[in-house]
């Protein structure tokens, strides 16, 4: 675990890049649109949630653009990006971050057995990040390369109850920078993913909650968050919480990580900065995937890790299509 602290002065680096992000109305996103602009990058920017979303491109200006996006459509995040790229003639920086939650447990006991539960989590969660990366992929290889930020969620590498098809798209979250990184890294794209723990959404006038029928509730008088559930008892065990500001900043941090001249990067930041998972707790963000790789010989054992190595470098830069592999002999 390696605790990154922000340098400010790559801040710079965002100056008129062009930027693609998804799930921007509240919260997270929301707040990563404002920073982004505060630093002069332009945004177009996708949402289910259209009044919130119109609100924050009038309120931001010119290099704001909105485009109302199901993350879980191909087609419209294909629509987002191409907008994007015929109005600027560039894609800098991709930001995959919508998500829902929906906390009944369809795997509990009182669950209606005989009722297909809803596999909207790992639509938009795991399988909206797939058309994300898929799509943002073919743009930075158009502007010669860029970075691309994946939202997971502590759920993405810790177990947990009551949630399994949340945990389940979240993991599978992580598992898209593990498969695409090492490709990315080749052709300069650098692919990043964070996980927050807790993370409050008071400071947003516009907060959503996904139910199973997938109404959606806005209220500016009483609060209704995602972890409205939870909340309370976590105040008053005086555990760690992040704002939404501070999950926004630790994907500027990933954005600009290398972005700087001379080998300048955020404290603590090992370049070249792809293939990590920034851990976000209490406003602090922690890379940790650099110590798990680092650590595979005790946990896989020895002997296993250095076999496992052999094979991973054989299958690097391979093709697992066997009509390219064996020239077409099926």
């Amino acid at each position: 675990m390696t605790h990154l602290q922000f340098e400010p002065k790559l801040l710079e680096s965002l100056a008129d890049k062009v930027v693609i992000l998804t799930g921007a109305a509240t919260g997270i996103g929301r707040s990563a649109v404002q920073q982004f602009c505060d630093n002069g990058a332009k945004i177009v920017f996708g949402d289910v949630v259209e009044g919130p979303s119109r609100e924050l491109e009038s309120e931001l200006g010119p290099n704001i653009h909105f485009v109302k996006c199901d993350a879980s459509s191909y087609s419209e995040q294909f629509h987002l990006f191409k907008t994007a790229y015929e109005k600027y003639g560039r894609i800098d920086i991709v930001v995959a971050n919508a998500g829902i939650a929906i906390h009944q447990d369809s795997f509990g006991p009182d669950a209606d057995i005989e009722k297909e539960p809803s596999m909207a989590e790992v639509d938009v969660n795991l399988k909206g990040s797939l058309f994300t990366v898929r799509i943002g992929m073919h743009y930075l290889r158009k502007c010669g390369g860029g970075d691309i930020v994946m939202v997971s969620s502590i759920a993405g590498f810790k177990e947990g109850e009551g949630l399994v098809p949340y945990t389940a798209s979240k993991h599978g979250v992580v598992g898209i920078m593990r498969g695409i990184h090492l490709t990315g890294t080749r052709e300069n794209i650098r692919v990043n993913v964070i996980c927050p723990w807790m993370t409050s959404m008071r400071p947003i006038s516009f907060t959503r909650l996904y139910f199973v029928t997938f109404t959606l509730e806005t209220n500016t008088d009483s609060e209704t968050r995602l972890v409205l559930a939870i909340e309370q008892g976590w105040y008053e065990r005086g555990l760690p919480t992040n704002e939404a500001a501070d999950v926004a900043r630790s994907i500027l941090l990933c954005a600009t990580a290398n972005r700087g001249s001379n080998g300048i990067t955020h404290s603590g930041a090992r370049l070249p900065f792809a293939g990590k998972i920034v851990f976000v707790a209490g406003g602090e963000s922690y890379e940790i995937e650099d110590r798990i790789q680092n650590l595979e010989p005790e946990w896989l054992g020895e002997e296993n890790s250095k076999v496992l190595l052999r094979g991973q470098e054989y299958l690097a830069g391979h093709s697992w299509d066997a009509t390219k592999t064996l020239g077409g002999k099926l």
